[in-house]
């Protein structure tokens, strides 16, 4: 028994003084020491590491210390947490701070009910020793930089809320419920979310820092005056505490920067993660097919340019490395294949500067299938295939749709003209009377999110698909994708409930005769043959019959 006490108390002093030298191994890095001073210096705080044994941590926590393993995401965390806080106007941060940083792998609440993993990296203000303490994950993931960065201005307003003692204060918890919007009559989660974190001073406060959010909010804002109060409220409240928070700071703080606003998903160091696409003869012999007819410049490798997006747009993007080999074979093969049947008069008018095929293509905060990009100067397209399986016949009938459907936004604005047969109203007027597109309907601002506008709008003759009920010009994209590979669906045996569907929707029937008029009025135009491989698979589809 004796033997076993004397066992038990060496290891754990051996445990107290390898945790001890494993946070020295940290502290004494010259790179550690060089960011301590500097937030000594500009912030006033002291950056420390929680000893195994403090008695003020331990009343509340279960501390578990940094290991030298930790090193590289503590530096990590200091670097993005530094760069939060020089957001701040001069001097902000040292009035207003916590004046210690103390950073350990966990700290687990004691009146946590239950296992109680920590949700990393957390920081937390602790008032008891006027310190923030900050979580330093074993594992680190970009999701995480981006929850941790939101974390350090919600607890520098935790800490500034603890110093608002009059209760007649605007910003005092009580008035401030008073101005809580109701969310029910939003559609959208987002939106919902995003109002119902505004709603909380913490939740809105952080928002701010947010340049995405906070721009959502201000739209919201536009139209609920609740919302609005709150944020002025909260920017009254940050000028009165330092009049460096103007107008101007306001300003430049709902400005997205550059880093957040295209975000390359790559691993740009590994320079070998694409050698077997590069080496494959039919991959480069499809690409070199597709650039000497079409004219433009097929982008596929990890460290090409972004595809260019509007400032406001949110873009990430990936390209293509061997770990996707297959699909990027399959796809480029069946986008030569689709690509090839279009005579040249028209891609000459096209004049496509670039073919972009991306993996993940997210931008407004969805993953993206496909886009033409008719805004640039010289258009380009661009394919998202991170969902794409070959081996699944609807994601390849989906992909090849979505190959034309793109083809199809860069004609219409191309080629359609006033007056034309699918032009303004001459299409709208088409539809049933009653029906509104969603975007830029009467009530456009207030149109619920797409899938419930799909399901409330179930009734309506006329479509494709329910995408094309967004707007006129996907209504025209989706039914074009559809006709261009109608017999090619379904591994050859055709895409069935849509040729069904034209034969029984009168309405969609007439949009097809009406699109088919356009393609023959540009069809003589351009002095195309009737028999090119694209007209006659058009045709073929549905030959032409007139307006009914």
């Amino acid at each position: 028994m004796l033997c076993s006490k004397i066992t038990f108390f060496l290891a754990a002093v051996q445990l107290i003084t390898v945790s001890a030298f494993a946070g020295e191994a940290i502290e004494q890095d010259p790179k550690f020491i060089e960011v301590a001073q500097r937030f000594q210096t500009e912030f006033g705080l002291s950056l420390k590491l929680a000893p195994v044994d403090d008695p003020v941590f331990a009343k509340n926590y279960v501390v578990t210390t940094l290991k030298p393993e930790h090193h590289d995401h503590t530096l990590q965390i200091l670097t993005w947490m530094e760069a939060e806080l020089k957001r701040y106007p001069s001097g902000f941060v040292k009035k207003h701070s916590p004046k210690n940083l103390v950073l350990a792998n966990a700290y687990i609440s004691k009146s946590a009910k239950g296992p109680a993993a920590t949700y990393s990296p957390t920081l937390t203000a602790e008032k008891a020793s006027d310190s923030i303490l900050v979580t330093v994950p074993t594992k680190m993931t970009p999701t995480i930089e981006i929850l941790g960065r939101g974390y350090v201005h919600q607890m520098l307003f935790t800490n500034i809320l603890a110093n608002v003692k009059d209760a007649d204060s605007p910003i005092n918890l009580a008035h401030w419920k008073t101005l809580e919007s109701d969310d029910s009559k939003l559609e959208t989660i987002p939106a919902k979310n995003l109002v119902k974190s505004s709603n909380g001073r913490e939740g809105l406060y952080k928002m701010l820092w947010d340049a995405w959010e906070l721009n959502e909010l201000t739209n919201i804002a536009k139209t609920d005056p609740k919302a609005k109060q709150r944020i002025d409220l909260m920017k009254r409240l940050m000028t009165s505490l330092d009049p460096q928070f103007d107008e101007a700071f306001w300003t430049a703080l709902a400005v997205v920067p550059e880093d957040q606003r295209t975000i390359c998903l790559n691993d740009l160091a590994d320079t070998q993660s694409n050698a077997k696409i590069k080496a494959d003869a039919d991959i480069q012999s499809d690409i070199s097919k597709l650039e000497k007819q079409w004219g433009f410049k097929v982008l596929w490798e990890p460290g090409s340019a972004a595809p260019p997006m509007p400032v406001k747009v949110r873009l990430e993007y990936s390209y293509f490395t061997d770990k996707k080999l297959n699909e990027f074979k399959a796809f480029i093969h069946m986008c030569r294949e689709q690509l090839e049947i279009y005579p040249e008069p028209i891609i000459k008018r096209l004049n496509v500067k670039n073919l972009y095929m991306l993996d993940t293509f997210n931008f407004r905060g969805a993953g993206v299938a496909g886009q033409g990009m008719s805004w640039l100067p010289q258009v380009s397209f661009a394919y998202g295939l991170r969902t794409f399986d070959p081996a699944v016949v609807k994601s390849m009938d989906f992909l090849r749709r979505t190959i034309h459907h793109e083809v199809l936004h860069l004609m219409d604005r191309a080629f359609s003209k006033e007056g034309g047969p699918i032009h303004g109203t001459n299409w709208d007027s088409l539809n049933q009377e009653g029906f509104h597109y969603k975007i830029g309907s009467p009530s456009a601002l207030n149109s619920p999110s797409q899938l419930r506008f799909y399901k409330d709008n179930t009734k309506w003759q006329g479509f494709a698909e329910p995408y094309g009920m967004n707007i006129a010009t996907d209504d025209r994209a989706t039914l074009y994708g559809r006709l261009m590979t109608a017999h090619l669906a379904d591994e050859g045996r055709g895409d069935q409930p849509f040729l069904e569907k034209l034969k029984t929707d009168p309405i969609l029937k007439v949009k097809t005769d009406r699109l088919i008029a356009f393609f023959l009025s540009l069809q003589q135009e351009l002095a195309i043959s009737t028999t090119n491989p694209w007209f006659s698979r058009l045709e073929g589809a549905c030959p032409p019959q007139k307006d009914k």
